[in-house]
């Protein structure tokens, strides 16, 4: 989901912390004020929400399941239109919803990032909550000695902070809540060992869930995927490759969902990632990560069928073919288009 034309309005920090040890929520710390940033601190920080958001897999479109008054869609609607100083009072509501949801005490505290702006053509309102957690580190000084300090955050190359990112319509085109359009950024969220932990951002507290449409959406990426290979001009050998990734990155990966962009980079050559991304736009498969919701493609998955003239045909489980099949295209001298097979295994039995 690449974010054209962002940019941040106001931001507003709180801070939450941990359950303390008999389990009850701690009183946040507010701030009195917006947070003053420098142009330079200001193109920092919306470079770090554009990064996150930027055809990268921990991002997911999600669906509104709360959009009352009292819920984050509810309140982030509501803060859009207020002016400075109710912005900053409203927020603090946000810090208060958060340190809520942590009902673990192993989930960690940090700071309640609150902000909004426009993105797009044409411009579009949008509010953003993020939760960054504190990390440690060192600071240079100028006699080159060092400090250690153990509250910094969103540092470029620790991703220690979750996004809730919520779009809205035009200025002078104000939609119903419901109409806004959720997606989160969650370092964690291609994490195989994801858990009610990781969800608590954006179920308990953001109040949103997975699309219900998911199996749809993995089995157009499925589809589609195909669809690019089988027309890419390039030898049928590498088309094989190809098909062969597809089949191991919905089925063997035991990330919990499927991308684009991840695919693109993780399996695809160079030349082609830019080529696949526009095909996939154009047929409207989602940039953002999609649940693994295999159901509408398990039947696909179970077997690879390979097609050849005269209704010669072979198929096995894609993973046998991966490991235990060579394929190897060529021509004959007299231009005919042919294909070597190696099967790694003695006939077992014939019909």
């Amino acid at each position: 989901m690449p974010l054209e034309n962002l940019t941040i309005r106001r931001v507003c920090l709180h801070e939450v912390y941990k359950r303390g040890d008999d389990g009850n929520v701690r009183t946040p710390t507010y701030s009195n004020g917006l947070l003053a940033l420098n142009d330079k601190g200001l193109s920092a920080f919306q470079s770090r929400v554009h990064s996150a958001f930027k055809r990268d897999a921990k991002c997911m479109e999600m669906a509104l399941r709360l959009t009352d008054a009292t819920s984050i869609a509810g309140r982030g609607v509501a803060i859009v239109d207020a002016d400075d100083e109710d912005f900053v009072q409203q927020s603090r509501s946000f810090a208060d919803l958060l340190a809520e949801a942590q009902v673990s005490r192993q989930i960690p505290g940090g700071l309640t990032v609150v902000f909004d702006g426009t993105v797009g053509y044409p411009e579009r309102h949008f509010f953003g909550i993020m939760k960054a957690e504190l990390h440690e580190g060192f600071m240079k000084q100028n006699n080159m000695q060092a400090t250690f300090v153990d509250s910094l955050f969103l540092s470029p190359k620790t991703k220690l902070y979750k996004i809730g990112l919520f779009i809205g319509g035009e200025a002078d085109s104000p939609i119903p809540v419901e109409d806004w359009k959720p997606t989160v950024y969650d370092y964690q969220l291609t994490s195989s060992h994801r858990d009610g932990a990781a969800a608590y951002f954006h179920s308990a507290y953001l109040g949103l869930d997975v699309p219900q449409n998911s199996a749809q959406q993995v089995k157009k990426f499925f589809d589609t995927t195909k669809a690019y290979i089988k027309s890419a001009q390039i030898p049928q050998s590498d088309k094989v490759d190809l098909y062969n990734s597809l089949y191991s990155y919905l089925k063997t990966e035991q990330a919990p969902t499927v991308q684009v962009g991840h695919f693109a980079d993780t399996y695809l050559p160079p030349a082609l990632r830019g080529t696949y991304v526009d095909h996939m736009r154009r047929e409207r498969v989602p940039d953002a990560a999609i649940a693994k919701d295999l159901s509408e493609v398990g039947g696909s998955l179970r077997m690879r069928r390979l097609k050849f003239p005269s209704k010669i045909m072979l198929s096995g489980p894609p993973e046998a073919i991966n490991d235990l099949v060579d394929i190897e295209a060529f021509d004959t001298p007299d231009g005919k288009h042919w294909t070597r097979l190696t099967i790694r295994g003695a006939i077992e039995a014939q019909e």
